[in-house]
């Protein structure tokens, strides 16, 4: 009887975490952050660009260290179409002093904004770092969400044979729908300690 209560906690928490996440095709709220150098930023104020890039970052992980030079390639591509590219992180133990030097010694060149309250990340639904969301503008739906690509994995890496972001990218500038929506990735774990004890931000579809 305790294992079959221990098993439905566990179901039930796994649940509850999933319930979190913002799924493609639902509204993904405003809000406003301050990044690593000050500046302040509003999502909503990125209203006239055609799409925005939201990858989760986190100090000292080695995933996203991995994955930035493909990122700023895929800025560079796309800067001029109307994209905008940001960086979140949402770790408890990231401080704004901590994430700058982080940025200055990787050369980190994309606005880092700093969650410390780990709202932004709990509405979004944040499990991993270097998972990336793209959210269109005209209606501020969440389009995709998950890695770049298949190149990176905890062991190794591989040619990538499938490219989600620029796909996503593409779709949405030649106003068709994105194909793959979703996908699953790898990256350092960003602990959520009072995500089960806030209410959820309502996200309307």
């Amino acid at each position: 009887m305790r294992i079959a209560r221990r098993i439905v906690a566990v179901l039930t928490l796994g649940f509850a975490l999933q319930c979190w996440a913002i799924a493609p095709g639902g509204k993904v709220p405003d809000f406003r952050l301050t990044d690593h150098r000050g500046q302040p930023h509003r999502l909503y104020d990125l209203a006239q660009q055609k799409a925005v890039v939201i990858m989760i970052q986190g100090n000292g992980c080695p995933i996203v260290r991995q994955a930035l030079p493909l990122l700023q390639e895929v800025r560079d591509r796309y800067r001029d179409k109307g994209v905008e590219f940001l960086l979140l992180n949402s770790n408890l133990q990231d401080t704004a002093d901590s994430i700058g030097k982080e940025a200055d010694e990787f050369r980190i060149a994309f606005p880092i904004l700093v969650d410390q309250k780990q709202r932004i990340g709990e509405t979004l639904g944040v499990e991993r770092t270097s998972e990336v969301f793209v959210v269109e503008p005209r209606t501020w739906k969440l389009v995709y969400r998950g890695p770049m690509d298949d190149r990176l994995h905890y062991e190794r890496q591989r040619p990538a044979s499938k490219h989600y972001l620029t796909d996503a990218l593409d779709a949405l500038l030649a106003g068709q729908p994105v194909q793959v929506t979703t996908a699953d990735g790898v990256g350092c774990i960003v602990n959520f300690p009072d995500r089960a004890k806030r209410p959820r931000a309502r996200s309307n579809s």
